[in-house]
């Protein structure tokens, strides 16, 4: 048994079951919690290169299309990548942090546990950032997205562009129609070049 299986035994082990227990659902690399109309992804993501992992998490809700702009099939399979609030498990100060499998039983062990102690610690409070619902996307205005403030907005990694189009469609959703003409306003005065876009923008702008 090489320290990838080892590391991975550990994550069996040690993880899923904490996972579990806070609700989601799953085995292998990717596990999901269902929350009325909300999804919390979270998958394990080997190196293309080998010897190690980095942990990504993904959040969306049931009235929204994908990243892709493709409906929403069926919650339970939705992927972490095509969540429109995504973010990668690091420490504060990081953008982004791998996990070394090791090359002996000892370090794939600490290495594990350290990627458990970190998702504790920063991990579970990704998710928490989007409690209560909705009330959570009362907190940021047009104004402040056009200004390219998001600070009062839960992680998306997404442009200011995007975020305008998801803000507007969760506006619309909600019945809000003075804001969700305003977050389109604000995605169409930052089109530039995602000229794609347009469309749903003045659909969104004008259906509200």
């Amino acid at each position: 048994m090489d320290t990838y299986d080892i590391f991975r035994g550990f994550l069996k082990d040690s993880f899923s079951p904490q996972l579990r227990a806070e609700g989601f659902k799953g085995s292998g690399t990717t596990f999901r919690r269902i929350k009325v109309d909300a999804i919390h992804v979270l998958n394990v993501q080997g190196s293309r290169s080998g010897g190690k992992c980095c942990v990504n998490l993904g959040v969306h809700f049931a009235f929204l299309p994908t990243a892709g702009d493709q409906p929403v099939a069926d919650l339970k399979k939705l992927k972490e990548y095509e969540c429109d609030f995504r973010a990668r498990l690091h420490e504060a100060g990081e953008a982004d942090h791998w996990w070394d499998y090791g090359v002996t039983e000892a370090e794939a062990q600490s290495s594990c546990e350290n990627l458990i102690d970190t998702y504790r610690r920063r991990g579970a409070a990704f998710f928490d950032a989007f409690e209560p619902s909705p009330d959570v996307f009362d907190r940021i205005t047009p104004a402040e997205l056009d200004i390219g403030d998001c600070s009062n907005l839960p992680p998306t990694g997404n442009t200011l562009v995007r975020i305008a189009l998801t803000m507007s469609r969760i506006m619309k959703h909600l019945g809000q129609s003075q804001k969700c003409r305003e977050f389109a306003e604000v995605g169409l005065h930052h089109l530039g070049q995602a000229t794609g876009l347009r469309r749903e923008f003045e659909r969104l702008r004008s259906a509200c």
